[in-house]
């Protein structure tokens, strides 16, 4: 082997083990927020748009149950916009992950202002074009494209206070707690006084392990995050929210999921 060629070859690879030697000592969490980015952006995915939740893929081949359960997403946010006196229409609603637009159709004929925040510009474009498509929207759809690593980044794009803060499949999605809490102060930040978050999450009891393997996101996405209902609760608080009430759903059988927990909170 000519000793140039060689020279650069080992270089190359020299230069490789140094790249992958500095991501592995990077803080645990930077690591597994910019792997969570990494896979909600693989293209090369064949289940991307399913688990987005874009209509007409998997489980929402059947049309039907990708609108129902939109329309359920938005009768739980109805009745939580109750508890604080908000009445519809109100002025913004922001969706936090809002995938292909589920629930998109359904609250942006409730608002002014529909704000969809995404980490993939593809989804972002599927939502807008499916609430175009079924001229859902009574005022404006502003799509919202944000770097999983910026999630503060969301206020550049959304013109607040926004009425009432939506999200629902995302938290459990999340790459750590501590990020499904700095998101949940983006959104006490969004919202006006007296608004209302309603968020999904992941419940468990007791002590939780967690095994080395937990570094892998992609391996564990569907159930990185998840919190005890009484620590959400205090954290809420902690943040400036006056929790109003949780709703357990034990087991969803729809989407072969168990142990969500649906926090409504007020600002």
């Amino acid at each position: 082997m000519d000793p140039i060629h060689y020279a650069e070859r080992f270089l190359i690879a020299l230069l490789g083990r140094v790249q992958d030697l500095s991501r592995r000592t990077r803080p645990t969490d930077q690591r597994r927020v910019e792997d969570s980015h990494a896979f909600w952006n693989d293209e090369a995915r064949s289940d991307l748009k399913t688990i987005m939740h874009w209509r007409g893929e998997g489980p929402f081949r059947d049309d039907q149950f990708w609108l129902d359960l939109g329309r359920r997403h938005l009768s739980m946010l109805k009745r939580a916009a109750e508890w604080a006196d908000i009445s519809f229409p109100v002025e913004a609603i922001v969706e936090w992950g809002c995938g292909g637009g589920m629930n998109a159709v359904h609250f942006a004929r409730e608002a002014s202002v529909y704000y969809g925040v995404d980490v993939n510009e593809r989804s972002l474009e599927e939502c807008v074009r499916q609430v175009d498509a079924g001229a859902q929207a009574t005022g404006s759809c502003i799509p919202v494209l944000i770097e999983a690593g910026e999630p503060e980044s969301a206020f550049e794009r959304i013109d607040g206070p926004c009425d009432l803060f939506f999200s629902s499949y995302v938290f459990e999605v999340f790459p750590s707690p501590g990020y499904g809490l700095r998101v949940l102060r983006v959104a006490h930040d969004l919202l006006r006084p007296g608004g209302v978050a309603l968020i999904q999450v992941r419940y468990h009891s007791g002590a939780r392990a967690v095994s080395g393997d937990r570094l892998a996101y992609a391996r564990n996405w569907l159930s990185n995050t998840s919190y005890t209902i009484e620590g959400l609760w205090t954290s809420s608080q902690e943040i400036g929210f006056e929790p109003l009430y949780v709703t357990l759903v034990p087991l969803q059988p729809e989407l072969d999921e168990s142990r969500y927990a649906y926090f409504a909170l007020k600002r």
